[in-house]
């Protein structure tokens, strides 16, 4: 499921200039990247892709051609990943037992990423890299060295890379966001909290909320589902409560 999260936070009283609204966009990231058979022996081909933030934390990791990962074999192959994943066992799109060759799946490597961390919430927009790394049964294997550095926002792009090493070719990460809603103003008026925007026509839209931002949005409240007009405008309304010093809403699709 793709969803748009516009983030509000209302401060009761006066409220002209104490908003802050706060998107995360949802989308696809499609890594493409062929590998290229380095020679390093034998027919049992590991191959890893992970994604993290543009610091390098570890976020999950991405496809896995090899055995279970959890196996200690893999600090022996591939362990760049090993090491950045520290424990981590969140696996995401695809995984399969160890390759005989680069052949078919194996190679080129063909994935998406949605957006998502391992406990399944959408990641804030910024930069984020995609690694990669494979090995023969010889020893450590290549991995991308810096890794692929793109960008996450509310704009689509292609980012191409330059063959590594003599390893990777064709790299390349296409970014392509979902439709969202665009937040036009946040206003006070008339003792109510009005949200003004744009999205997709026709589009239902739900709006939740918590009286604590560091609360998981699966436990946000759902207080109302409205829906975009023909043209795609939208203006949701609520009473502001005096005895709530802080809220927090979030208005997402679907």
């Amino acid at each position: 499921m793709k969803t748009k999260l516009i983030f509000i936070t209302a401060l009761a009283g006066f409220l002209g200039s104490s908003f802050h609204a706060h998107s995360q966009t949802p989308g696809e990231a499609r890594l493409e990247t062929t590998l290229v058979d380095y020679n390093g022996g034998g027919t049992k081909h590991w191959t890893v892709v992970w994604v993290t933030t543009a610091s390098d934390t570890f976020i999950k990791t991405l496809w896995k051609q090899g055995p279970g990962i959890t196996s200690s074999h893999w600090n022996n192959h591939c362990r760049i990943w090993y090491q950045a994943k520290a424990g981590s066992t969140a696996l995401d799109d695809y995984s399969n037992t160890t390759a005989s060759n680069y052949a078919g799946t194996n190679s080129p490597i063909i994935l998406t990423w949605d957006g998502l961390d391992a406990a399944n919430n959408l990641m804030p927009d910024g930069d984020y890299k995609f690694w990669v790394q494979y090995a023969e049964d010889s020893g450590q294997g290549p991995y991308t060295a810096t890794g692929l550095l793109w960008r996450k926002t509310s704009s689509g792009a292609t980012i191409s890379y330059p063959d590594q090493n003599a390893n990777f070719a064709d790299m390349k990460v296409i970014w392509t966001p979902a439709a969202d809603l665009v937040i036009a103003s946040v206003q006070s008026e008339g003792g109510s909290l009005i949200i003004r925007g744009t999205g997709p026509a026709n589009a239902s839209y739900s709006v939740l909320f918590t009286p604590d931002l560091n609360l998981p949005v699966a436990d946000w409240t759902a207080i109302a589902t409205h829906s975009t007009d023909a043209q795609g405008d939208f203006v949701f309304s609520r009473t502001i409560d005096p005895a709530v010093a802080r809220g927090h809403y979030l208005l997402r699709i679907p």
